[in-house]
């Protein structure tokens, strides 16, 4: 009998969750790594195959700390877009083993936001119930990048295949960060962007551990500019088949050269060169909801013709429920203080 069990190769992991169809950037190693520098602790838990490879596996940070010296635990935790299975067998025998194990680490809840419908129905079979609140945002949409650059240029609405060409010909030049001047810059831009559109954005060092941990052959930083002047800058972080747009700001000035338009599909350039075959732009409105935050943004992404991609939502399982119950309150203040700052800072 095959049993659940943590994984500590990085190497056995990655060619599991990299390559898998569902996984992405939250469920890699060097992502459980750059978290793990923020107070988390990664566990990497995997159900074997006969052969020697993995059937199935999720990725769960856990965050606890003692409410007192010596006392009880009291923390959290989350598996983001996981677990990666292809049954729902293989799908619930890891949520169980997380439970578990989250248990043994002192959590007092758990959170899952799975990737796909079918392990969606693992998890709600393991006794989790669907949460209104969620860590990632659960609507995003895709670009397909296996194909050649006319056809993914072609494929975008014409206004922004026209917006693109304009920042071209008016003078926008799009480059890879390389150095500080160039990353203070970005995060120059993250700071107008949030002051203009009113949402909370990270410290400069959180970027940059980010930023360092996926690139060169994973991640990269791009920046738009006019005559020297920064314009635009984004970063794109990625794993497996798919590269992620994660952060971006533009800046105020010379809004008419459209140079938010020329890095995103700088970025996609450079994910299409390094194999990547789907673009994701992180991130969308919710389309029921007219006050959402993210409606301006989402309307700047449908330009790009993308494929909308809905995902289950966020599944919460009390594990203490006392200390649940006063940690979730905590929580959804916190979510509330967020909220009302309007909008998300990216993955978390």
């Amino acid at each position: 009998m095959t049993v659940v069990a943590p994984i500590e190769s990085s190497e056995a992991w990655n060619a599991f969750a990299v390559d898998h169809r569902d996984g992405g950037f939250l469920q890699s190693w060097r992502w459980g790594d750059l978290k793990a520098r923020y107070g988390w602790r990664a566990i990497r838990l995997a159900l074997p195959r006969r052969d020697g490879g993995l059937a199935a596996g999720a990725q769960m940070l856990v965050r606890t700390k003692r409410l007192w010296p010596g006392g009880a635990h009291v923390g959290l935790a989350y598996v983001p877009r996981g677990p990666l299975a292809e049954t729902s067998d293989d799908a619930a025998a890891v949520v169980r083993a997380s439970v578990r194990i989250a248990r043994d680490h002192g959590a007092s809840f758990m959170r899952v936001e799975p990737p796909t419908d079918l392990v969606a129905q693992a998890v709600r079979a393991c006794r989790f119930r669907p949460s209104s609140q969620f860590v990632q945002i659960p609507r995003t949409a895709m670009i397909e990048l296996e194909r050649s650059e006319s056809d993914i240029l072609g494929g975008f609405k014409s206004k922004m295949r026209y917006n693109i060409r304009l920042a071209g010909r008016r003078g926008v030049e799009v480059a890879l960060v390389e150095g500080d001047a160039d990353f203070e810059a970005f995060v120059d831009l993250m700071g107008v962007t949030a002051s203009r559109e009113r949402f909370a954005i990270h410290y400069p060092s959180y970027y940059r551990d980010v930023w360092q941990t996926f690139q060169p052959d994973q991640g990269a930083l791009f920046i738009a500019r006019y005559q020297g002047t920064p314009l635009a800058a984004l970063m794109v972080v990625g794993a497996g088949r798919t590269a992620a747009y994660v952060f971006g700001g533009s800046s105020n000035q010379h809004r008419n050269l459209m140079a938010p338009h020329a890095v995103q599909w700088a970025a996609m350039q450079w994910a299409r060169a390094n194999g990547f075959a789907r673009y994701d732009l992180w991130g969308m409105a919710d389309p029921d909801d007219p006050a959402d935050a993210m409606a301006g943004v989402h309307r700047f992404k449908l330009g790009f013709n993308p494929d909308l991609v809905t995902y289950p939502g966020a599944f919460d399982l009390p594990l203490q429920p006392v200390r649940a119950w006063l940690l979730t309150r905590a929580v959804r203040l916190r979510e509330a203080i967020h909220s009302a700052r309007a909008g998300q800072a990216g993955p978390v």
